[in-house]
């Protein structure tokens, strides 16, 4: 039994599935070292988002990005670690289908009504069509960095009008490209967005960018300009780079003063506004890496000059913004349990009204305005709650895990023993006053 117990998260670190530490020791954290997934105490928190049901996922790892069919009442999941895409039904409540066995892994999503299709970025520097009906991949297309094993497809836009799709392309260490199970630790050049012609299925433009990681993506409505929030640190500070979509070349490049790691972002077009999600740390090196530190960071910047206006905590490891124009919230979703949900009072004052409780690295969330719910989804993962005080958890931990791989008989596992797994679900919530 501890054999597979050892073998069961020896995979799951492996993997890259979460590590969730609930910690019970007040008097021994109250001046301990740096833990894994330490969190900030939870706040009084009543009338922002309302619990309405939770949805059985049957899929392992880390899923990533959302789209919606409002019409038909489907959404739809980037099945990231599974290389797959989930299928939600929402009047029944549950997956109706899973397309598997894509090329890579799916990392952003785009449900696109007028050709039933789910467009999908993938970390092999392509992205995909899915048709709607059959869920079957029909079209593929290359973009400019296909075939370099050193970089990848990530975060992205979508142009209705325009029925154009902007890829953001990463560049990644040599052999550290997410797509074959690397760590993802970046290069400071080579980044891209790629643009896709969605009717056509054609690559037809490419712009570069200074920089490895364009995280952050967010468009104006208009489609007059993007927004890329790079998670790159450049001479001490991180940037935002001002994109005109007309002319398909860079127009300023912003610093993000206070935001060290940014990784998500979104805009409110009509008060000129930018909202930039912030990691504090890059997500390399250690367990849990960017995905653990509390707090993160929200820079509210002004789209006409540039500065930073305000920058508020929030949950750590940003992953996704929404900004809902009819509400003025910013729904900040990050990866330590919890999203945080913010208010524009006014172009000048953003406040933020409280963090709902979601689930461990449920990174992927989406908010659909025509609904008036938000979505959370949140992937299997394991639990420890260990029975005794630690001091340096992560380091007692990693002593449990060598002695059990180790084979040693007898081996005291206080932390292992308390391990539980929590399977995957979609958390569906109604928009309360």
């Amino acid at each position: 039994m501890k054999t597979g117990l050892a073998v069961s998260v020896a995979l799951f670190i492996a993997l890259i599935v979460v590590l969730t530490v609930a910690f019970v020791s007040v008097s021994a954290a109250q001046d301990a070292p740096p833990m894994i997934g330490r969190q900030l105490p939870m706040t009084h928190m009543s009338g922002i988002l309302k619990l309405a049901e939770t949805i059985p996922i049957p899929t392992e790892g880390y899923m990533d990005r959302m789209a919606i069919d409002v019409k038909g009442q489907r959404l739809f999941i980037c099945g990231e670690a599974a290389k797959s895409l989930l299928v939600v039904d929402l009047r029944a409540g549950k997956v109706i289908h899973e397309t598997t066995g894509l090329a890579a892994m799916p990392k952003k999503a785009f449900y696109i009504p007028g050709s039933n299709e789910i467009w999908l970025t993938m970390t092999n520097s392509s992205v995909v069509a899915i048709n709607g009906a059959t869920y079957e991949v029909t079209k593929t297309v290359e973009l400019s960095a296909f075939g370099d094993p050193n970089r990848g497809s990530d975060n992205a836009a979508y142009d209705p009008a325009r029925h154009l799709l902007y890829a953001g392309v990463e560049s990644f260490v040599s052999g550290n490209n997410v797509a074959i199970g690397g760590g993802g630790a970046h290069v400071p050049e080579n980044a891209s967005i790629e643009i896709v012609d969605t009717e056509t299925g054609k690559l037809v433009g490419t712009i570069k960018l200074p920089g490895g990681d364009p995280s952050g993506l967010t468009m104006e409505p208009s489609g007059k300009r993007m927004f890329v929030a790079m998670g790159d640190v450049i001479n001490g500070e991180s940037h935002t780079q001002v994109i005109d979509l007309q002319k398909r070349a860079i127009i300023a490049d912003w610093p993000i003063t206070g935001a060290p790691v940014p990784h998500a972002a979104a805009v409110d077009e009509a008060h000129h506004r930018l909202f930039v999600g912030s990691r504090m740390r890059q997500h390399e090196g250690e367990i849990g890496g960017g995905h653990q530190y509390e707090p993160g960071k929200l820079a509210v910047m002004d789209t006409e000059t540039g500065k930073v206006l305000q920058v508020l905590d929030s949950v750590g490891g940003a992953d996704n913004l929404d900004f809902d124009p009819a509400s003025g919230r910013v729904y900040f979703v990050g990866t330590t349990g919890t999203v945080a949900v913010f208010r524009e009072t006014d172009p000048n004052h953003v406040e933020l009204l409280g963090k709902v409780p979601t689930g461990a690295i449920a990174k992927s969330g989406l908010w659909v305005p025509e609904l008036k719910r938000f979505y959370s989804a949140v992937p299997r993962h394991y639990v420890l709650t260990p029975s005794r005080a630690t001091r340096d958890l992560d380091g007692d931990l990693r002593k449990e895990l060598a002695a059990l791989q180790g084979g040693t008989k007898g081996v005291n596992v206080p932390i292992l023993s308390n391990l539980i797994v929590e399977e995957a679900h979609l958390m569906v919530f109604d928009y309360a006053e």
